[in-house]
């Protein structure tokens, strides 16, 4: 930095209003005096107390477990080639036995392929950390959430209902996650401090901090269908949508029935 200080032939204190700068970073520096904080250290998520911390990771977790509930239900829906369970043994009222049998029978090494094992796993508890991260948890803490929540809420509770719980997901999902996870929180905070935007985009920006944060913004969604908040914001939103029977009669067609459904629907702004 480039500066002058024309009152005195001795050197002056950076500090000191005397100086005078030539160059926009001086200004700048002078302006902005303090050290500039850590992009993963945000002063919103370090100021917060272990109480209004944890107050929040209880209703992330309770949006955890629904999140987990509509995949399982997407899972069961797909091809089994896909999902590799098998639904002949997936019956609502053996679902109890099966999941003791599973537990006992585990966890082995399963067979899925390893794209799914050692990409997609992963990504899974990097998930799972980046809830934790972003409500202030630190590196450690985020990583026992990441575990805690890909082990017992999915591996060995929602998932083994239909399948045995897999050596590999055990290790490799909460491990190498929270790895990939701590990468994403800093990567997800230098955006945010950019505007949301990436390469001059606030569209890529935007898009690229939803797949950065995918369960942030699911729970997100979830918490405004639940609280009755409104939903004109940017970025990816969610909600559950129910649909109950309905029947009407149609010229030609006769009396017509139109089952219920439970759906999820999904919008992005920008």
């Amino acid at each position: 930095m480039a500066h002058t200080n024309y009152q005195s032939t001795q050197l002056t204190d950076q500090h000191t209003p005397l100086l005078n700068c030539h160059s926009l970073a001086c200004q700048y520096w002078l302006a902005n005096p303090n050290p500039v904080q850590s992009v993963a250290e945000t002063p919103d998520l370090a100021a917060r107390s272990n109480t209004e911390k944890y107050t929040s990771m209880l209703k992330e977790t309770r949006n955890m477990g629904i999140l987990s509930l509509g995949i399982m239900g997407l899972l069961y829906v797909m091809p089994e080639s896909v999902s590799k369970w098998d639904k002949d043994e997936m019956k609502f009222n053996t679902l109890g036995k099966k999941w003791k049998e599973n537990i006992s029978d585990g966890p082995i090494w399963d067979q899925d392929e390893w794209g799914i094992n050692y990409i997609g796993h992963p990504y899974f508890g990097a998930a799972y950390y980046m809830v934790a991260r972003n409500q202030g948890l630190g590196p450690l803490e985020s990583g026992a959430y990441s575990f805690l929540m890909s082990s017992f809420l999915w591996e060995m509770g929602i998932e083994a209902f239909a399948e045995v719980p897999s050596k590999q997901d055990l290790i490799i999902t909460p491990l190498i996650g929270s790895v990939i996870g701590e990468a994403f929180f800093i990567w997800e905070k230098r955006i945010e401090a950019n505007h949301s935007q990436v390469m001059g985009s606030t569209f890529l920006g935007k898009t690229t901090l939803v797949l950065l944060n995918p369960a942030g913004t699911a729970s997100a969604g979830i918490n405004r269908l639940l609280n009755g908040g409104s939903s004109e914001a940017a970025g990816l939103q969610g909600g559950w949508v129910i649909q109950a029977p309905r029947s009407g009669f149609i010229p030609g067609e006769g009396q017509v029935i139109e089952p219920g459904w439970v759906g999820l629907e999904m919008k992005y702004g920008f």
